[in-house]
């Protein structure tokens, strides 16, 4: 392969990954207008009901006629619940005698997933599908989706990187960006290690109409904790289908 060759492999790459930043961002800024919108409307609600509380009769026990343009807002049809989601990893190095090829740079298996804690709602009830983005090496096989639990990716590598997963909630339009940093096992110990977790609460808006049926209104992400919380292996120690 010549330096030409070589050159133009690598700007493909490059400009591959930079658009798909771009797109990144831009859906990122296109879900921050939507919060400053719901935003600036609750607050003209607010406003609205001080404004009511402020000028009541106090004899009367009554309330001043509000302007229709900031109506008080009622909440009696939707729900709100608070559900953590976690991605994380686990992780097995390959002794020499177990590689099929001694040359093979593929030095470790690991096992991404996307679960709920032991003691939740099964993730299947709150996730319809996972899409895995890893690192530009893996190319072509750098993107998987997922859409039935288990959602986990299998694969070999010999390195850690960030791993973008895009968590989808019933709809296209319902899911959030979690960025989790993939992490091996340093002890080269042979057997299947924890790595770490990401752990992301989620807040799910829920409307109820008249019919048994409720739709998703609104889904808040709140910041990472724990991104590097070590997992007890115990969690999965009874499971096959979680083994690398």
């Amino acid at each position: 392969m010549t330096d030409h060759t070589k050159v133009k492999k690598a700007s493909g790459v490059i400009s591959k990954i930079l658009e798909e930043e771009r797109e990144y961002k831009l859906t990122e800024l296109a879900h921050i207008n939507r919060r400053l919108h719901l935003t600036e409307e609750y607050l003209d609600r607010l406003r609205a009901y001080t404004l009511g509380c402020f000028y009541t009769d106090e004899q009367e026990n009554s309330y001043v006629s509000l302007p229709k343009t900031y109506p008080i807002l009622e909440r009696e049809n939707v729900t709100v619940q608070k559900h953590k989601i976690i991605v994380g990893n686990v992780s097995k190095y390959i002794l020499a005698d177990q590689r099929d090829n001694l040359n093979d740079q593929f030095t470790y298996k690991w096992l991404l997933y996307v679960r709920t804690p032991p003691d939740a709602e099964p993730v299947e009830t709150l996730v319809s599908k996972v899409q895995f983005k890893l690192d530009p090496s893996y190319i072509p096989n750098d993107e998987y989706e997922v859409t039935e639990p288990p959602f986990e990716v299998r694969q070999r590598g010999w390195g850690e990187f960030p791993v973008k997963c895009r968590i989808f909630f019933g709809t296209e339009d319902r899911y959030i960006d979690v960025t989790h940093q993939l992490t091996l096992d340093a002890s080269f110990s042979g057997v299947q290690t924890p790595g770490s977790e990401t752990i992301v609460e989620v807040e799910f808006s829920t409307e109820f109409d008249e019919r048994p049926k409720k739709k998703i209104t609104d889904i808040k992400k709140y910041t990472n904790t724990n991104p590097r919380k070590k997992h007890s292996s115990a969690n999965y120690s009874s499971s096959s289908s979680s083994r690398v």
